[in-house]
C-alpha cells in the first residue's frame, strides 16, 4: 500500500525528511520575491479581457494618448477650519480671487508638482487656479453642494503615467503626501483620494488583515491544541508542519505572481486561514491516531506506519476534494477568482505532502514524548456524542424536518440579499482616501468625483459636431444622469456662458466679444496678429458659405466679407461689424443643425491676446484638445452621475448609457469608461461567475465523493447539506452585518468565497465522518453503524472545526470590511457544518436512506483481519 510506504520511510528516514523542509522553506522564502509587491489590489487588473471596460480602455488610450493616465490621484484641499476660503469673493478678476493664503498654496503645490523636485511619473496637474472654467469645477459652490462647504474645498487632480499597483506609484503618492505635510497652511487639511490612493490604501489595510491573521491564527490554533492535546509538546507538531508549508507555498505563489498572472492582494491571508485551518485539521486527524497506535502497538515504526496506512487515504481524499473545489475557481472570468484557485489548491498540496511527510517523521522522532507529560492512551468517545447519535439514528425524519424548518428562512433570505460594490465602504472610516471621498462627495456632488468617459472615434468630421451635441442630448435625458460635459458645454448645465459652444451663433457672438474687447482696449495689433486674425476669420466665414449654402448669399454674410477685405474698417466702421455679425447670428439661430466645430474660430481666437477672464485663446485650445482627437473625427464627453459611482443605481445608469452608445458603434466605436464601468463589469461578471461557480464546484465534489464512496445517493445528499449551511450563514451574515454594522450589503465578493470554502471545506468533514460510516456500517449494519460513527467521531470532528473555524475567525481581526465579513462567514459555517449539519443532519439522512446511501454500490461489508479499538480518528 502507497500510504503505509509512506508510514515506514517517513520512519526510516525522519532526520532527512525534516531538514529537506527546514531547507526547502528557508530557500523559498529567501528567493521568492515579497508577496505584497506582487500582489495587485486594482480590480480593473482582474476583470476578464472581454469586459467592456478594458475594451473601453484600450479606445480611449488610443484616442486620447495625452488626456489618459495609468492611475491619478486626487487631492482635496480641506479649507473648512482655516481663516479664509479658497477664493477671495470680494476681488474683482479671478487673478486677484486666487490671491489668498489658500489660493498661493494651490499654486505653489502646482509649481512643485510640475517641477523637477516632484515625483517623475507625474503626467499632468489640473488646478483650481488655472482658470475660472477649472475653479468651477474644482470648487466647492453654493450649487454642487453644502452650503457650509461652499469656497472651503476644492481638488486637484494629478495623472500618473504609472499603474495603481505600481511601486513607484506608492513613493510618489507617500512624496506628494511629505510636501502637503511641510507646507499647507494653518487649518488647511490635505486628503489624497481617487484610484492610486484607493489601491494603495486597500493594499495597505489588506496587509495589515494578513499580519492580525497570522498572530491571531498561531496563537488561537496553540491554544485549541493544548485544550485538545493536555500536552505542551503535541502543538508543535502541526505548527511547524503548517508553518514550513506555509512559507513555501507563500514563496511559490509570489514567483508565480511576479512572472506568471496577477494574484490579488487578498491571497496571502487565504492561504494563511486555508493552510493553518484544513492542515491543522489533517495533523489533528494523524496525531489522534498515532497516540491510539501507540497504546496499542508496541513498535514506533509500526505505530507510524498504521497510523499513515489508515488515515492516509481519508484526508488525502479530503485534500481532494478541497483541491478539487478551489481549482473549479478556474473557471471564473474574474481574476481574483482566477488566480487565487490555484493558489489555495497549491497550498492544500503542500500541507497534504506535509501530513503525509514530514508529520510522521516528527511523530517518529518524538515517539511516545509526543504527549508529554501525558502517555498515549485512548480518547473516550464522550457522553454527548453518544447520546446525539443514539437520538439521531433512532428519529431521523423528526431530525431532518426541525433543521430543515429552522434553516429555510435564513436560507432564502441569504440568496436574495444584493451584495455592495462600494470600494470605499470596505476600508475603515479614517483611512485618508476615505475622509476625501466623502468630503468630496458632500461638496462637489457623488458623480463629479468618477465621470463616466465616453469616447466616440470613426466620426465624419462635416458632421462630427452634430453627433455631439445629438448623444450630450440623448445622454442628459438619461435617468439617473446629472451633467454631460464636453466641447459644446464644457461647465455643464451649471454655467449658461460656455454652453453651446458648438452652435454658430454661439460662436459669432463669442467673436464678437473679444473683438470689441480688443477694440475696446484700444490695443493695436501688429501686422503679423492683425493677417492672422483676418486669415482666421475670412477662413471662418468661407466654412460657413461650404457647410450652409442656403446661407452663402445672406447680407451679414456678403458685409462681413466686404468688411474683412479692408482691415481699416475693423475699427473705423465698427457699428457695421457689429450689425453684421449680430444679423448672421440671428440667422442662424433659425437654421435647422447648426452646429460647426470652432477650428477656424479657434485661428481667430488665437490671434487676440487673452482678455481678462473671458472665453480666450488658451482654454478654447484647451477644449478642443480635451475633447476632439483623430482629426476631428473622435470626441469625448464626460458624463456625471446623479447617484455614487458605486451604487446600483449608478451602474443601471452606466447600463443605459451604453444601450445608448450602440446607435454610434461602426464604423468607429462608442466605448464608456471610468470607475462605475469597472463596477458594473464587476457586477455583471459575478453574476454569471456565481452560477459558474456553483455549478463546477459541486460537479467536481461530487465527482470526488462518487469514487470515494462508491455511492450516487450519499454524494447528492451530502452536497445539499452543504448548500443548505452555506445559504443559511449568508443569511445570517447578511442579517447580523446589516442590522449591527449597517453595511448597505455584503462586499461583491464575499458569497463566491465563502461558497468555496464553505462547500469545499465543509464536505471536508462528510468525508471524515462517511469514511467512518462505511467502515462501521460492515461490522453494526446501517442504524447501530451510523451510531458508532457519530459516537467515535464527534469529538475528533468537533476540534477539528473548531480550528478551522478559529482559524478564520482571526480574519475579523483585520480592517478589511469584505474580510471581516468573509471571515464570520466562513467561521459560522464550519460551526454549523460541524455541530448541526455533520453530527446530526448527515447522519440522519444515512439512517433514513438505509441501504440506498450506499447505491448502487451496495452496503459496505466488514473487512477481514485486526479490528481497531475505539478508535477516535476517522477513516480507519
Amino acid at each position: 500500500m502507497v500510504f503505509e510506504r509512506l508510514g515506514h520511510i517517513a520512519t526510516r528516514y525522519h532526520l532527512l525528511i525534516i531538514a529537506l523542509w527546514g531547507a526547502t522553506a528557508v530557500i523559498v522564502t529567501v528567493l521568492a520575491p515579497n508577496i505584497s509587491a506582487v500582489a495587485s489590489s486594482d480590480l480593473a487588473d482582474f476583470l476578464p479581457s472581454k469586459a467592456p471596460f478594458k475594451q473601453a480602455d484600450q479606445v480611449y488610450q488610443a484616442t486620447f494618448p495625452h488626456d489618459f493616465a495609468q492611475s491619478n490621484t486626487v487631492i482635496v484641499i480641506d479649507a473648512r477650519n482655516a481663516a479664509g476660503g479658497i477664493l477671495n469673493s470680494d476681488a474683482a478678476t479671478f487673478a486677484a480671487q486666487t490671491d489668498t493664503e489658500i489660493g498661493q498654496f494651490i499654486r505653489d503645490l502646482g509649481a512643485w508638482l510640475t517641477g523637477p523636485d516632484a515625483p517623475r511619473n507625474i503626467s499632468s496637474v489640473v488646478l483650481p487656479t488655472d482658470s475660472p472654467a477649472v475653479a468651477a469645477l474644482t470648487i466647492a459652490s453654493a450649487t454642487s453642494g453644502d452650503l457650509a462647504l461652499a469656497n472651503r474645498v476644492a481638488l486637484v487632480t494629478v495623472k500618473l503615467t504609472t499603474s495603481a499597483s505600481d511601486t513607484v506609484t506608492v513613493k510618489a503618492l507617500s512624496t506628494i503626501d511629505d510636501w502637503l505635510t511641510a507646507h499647507r497652511p494653518p487649518g488647511v487639511r490635505t486628503y489624497q483620494s481617487g484610484g492610486a490612493p484607493l489601491v494603495s490604501n486597500t493594499t495597505e489595510s489588506i496587509k495589515t488583515s494578513a499580519d492580525r491573521t497570522i498572530w491571531v491564527t498561531v496563537v488561537l490554533v496553540i491554544i485549541m491544541l493544548l485544550l485538545v492535546y493536555r500536552s505542551p509538546v503535541s502543538p508543535v507538531i502541526p505548527l511547524a508542519a503548517v508553518t514550513l508549508a506555509y512559507l513555501i507555498t507563500r514563496g511559490i505563489v509570489a514567483y508565480l505572481g511576479a512572472h506568471v498572472m496577477t494574484i490579488t492582494s487578498y491571497a496571502n491571508v487565504l492561504l494563511v486561514t486555508v493552510m493553518y485551518g484544513a492542515g491543522t485539521d489533517y495533523c489533528l486527524f494523524l496525531i489522534s491516531r498515532f497516540r491510539e497506535e501507540m497504546a496499542d502497538q508496541p513498535g514506533l515504526e509500526v505505530a507510524t506506519r498504521h497510523t499513515v496506512h489508515r488515515v492516509g487515504e481519508t484526508i488525502t481524499s479530503s485534500a481532494g476534494t478541497i483541491f478539487v473545489g478551489f481549482m473549479s475557481m478556474i473557471f471564473a472570468e474574474m481574476g481574483i477568482f482566477k488566480t487565487s484557485g490555484p493558489a489555495l489548491a497549491l497550498g492544500i498540496v503542500i500541507s497534504l505532502l506535509s501530513g503525509l511527510t514530514l508529520v510522521p517523521a516528527l511523530l517518529a522522532t518524538l515517539g511516545d514524548r509526543a504527549f508529554w507529560p501525558g502517555k498515549a492512551t485512548h480518547r473516550a468517545s464522550g457522553r454527548l456524542y453518544e447520546l446525539t447519535s443514539k437520538w439521531v439514528s433512532t428519529r431521523p425524519l423528526i431530525v431532518i424536518l426541525v433543521i430543515v424548518t429552522i434553516m429555510a428562512p435564513l436560507s432564502i433570505y441569504g440568496v436574495t440579499q444584493r451584495v455592495a460594490y462600494d470600494l470605499m465602504a470596505d476600508l475603515p472610516s479614517n483611512k485618508p482616501v476615505v475622509q476625501g471621498f466623502r468630503l468630496l462627495q458632500d461638496s462637489l456632488g457623488a458623480g463629479s468625483i468618477l465621470p463616466v468617459t465616453v469616447v466616440v472615434t470613426g466620426r465624419n468630421p462635416d458632421q462630427i459636431a452634430g453627433d455631439i451635441v445629438r448623444l450630450t442630448d440623448q445622454l442628459s435625458a438619461l435617468k439617473g444622469v446629472y451633467d454631460v460635459r464636453g466641447l459644446n458645454d464644457p461647465l455643464g448645465k451649471n454655467n449658461q456662458e460656455y454652453s453651446n459652444l458648438l452652435r454658430v451663433d454661439t460662436q459669432l457672438e463669442l467673436a464678437l466679444s473679444m473683438v470689441s474687447s480688443l477694440q475696446a482696449s484700444g490695443a493695436s495689433p501688429d501686422a503679423q496678429q492683425l493677417a492672422a486674425l483676418l486669415q482666421g476669420m475670412q477662413s471662418y466665414l468661407d466654412l460657413l458659405a461650404q457647410r450652409f449654402p442656403d446661407v452663402a448669399n445672406d447680407p451679414n454674410l456678403l458685409k462681413l466679407k466686404d468688411l474683412l477685405a479692408n482691415p481699416l474698417q475693423l475699427v473705423t466702421q465698427r457699428d457695421a461689424l457689429v450689425n453684421a455679425v449680430q444679423g448672421l447670428a440671428e440667422r442662424f439661430k433659425t437654421v435647422e443643425n447648426p452646429y460647426l466645430l470652432p477650428t477656424s474660430l479657434g485661428d481667430l481666437f488665437a490671434a487676440l491676446p487673452a482678455q481678462g477672464d473671458s472665453l480666450d485663446a488658451a482654454l478654447l485650445g484647451q477644449l478642443a484638445s480635451s475633447y476632439l482627437a483623430d482629426n476631428g473625427t473622435a470626441f469625448k464627453l464626460d458624463v456625471i452621475l446623479a447617484e455614487s459611482p458605486s451604487s446600483y443605481a449608478a451602474m443601471n445608469t452606466l447600463t443605459s448609457v451604453r444601450g445608448v452608445l450602440k446607435a454610434y458603434q461602426g464604423p468607429g466605436q462608442a466605448v464608456a469608461s471610468g470607475g462605475t464601468a469597472i463596477n458594473t463589469d464587476i457586477r455583471d461578471t459575478m453574476n454569471r461567475d456565481l452560477l459558474r461557480a456553483i455549478f463546477f464546484v459541486l460537479l467536481g465534489i461530487f465527482i470526488v465523493l462518487l469514487l470515494m464512496l462508491r455511492s450516487v445517493v450519499a454524494p447528492i445528499y451530502l452536497i445539499s447539506t452543504v448548500v443548505l449551511s452555506f445559504t443559511f450563514t449568508l443569511g445570517l451574515t447578511n442579517l447580523v452585518f446589516k442590522t449591527l454594522r449597517g453595511v448597505e450589503g455584503l462586499t461583491w465578493y464575499v458569497p463566491f468565497f465563502a461558497f468555496v470554502f464553505l462547500v469545499a471545506l465543509g464536505i471536508d468533514y462528510s468525508i471524515f465522518l462517511f469514511g467512518r460510516i462505511k467502515e462501521e456500517v460492515g461490522y453494526h449494519g446501517i442504524r447501530e453503524g451510523v451510531h458508532v460513527a457519530v459516537a467515535t467521531t464527534g469529538a475528533i470532528i468537533t476540534s477539528a472545526g473548531m480550528i478551522l473555524a478559529g482559524t478564520f475567525a482571526a480574519v475579523m481581526t483585520g480592517e478589511v470590511t469584505g474580510l471581516v465579513e468573509l471571515g464570520f462567514a466562513v467561521a459560522v459555517g464550519v460551526l454549523i457544518d460541524t455541530f448541526v449539519v455533520r453530527t446530526v443532519l448527515d447522519p440522519a439522512l444515512a439512517t433514513l436512506f438505509r441501504q440506498w446511501t450506499w447505491w448502487p454500490g451496495g452496503v459496505p461489508k466488514a473487512k477481514q483481519g485486526r479490528r481497531a479499538k475505539q478508535v477516535i480518528a476517522p477513516g480507519g
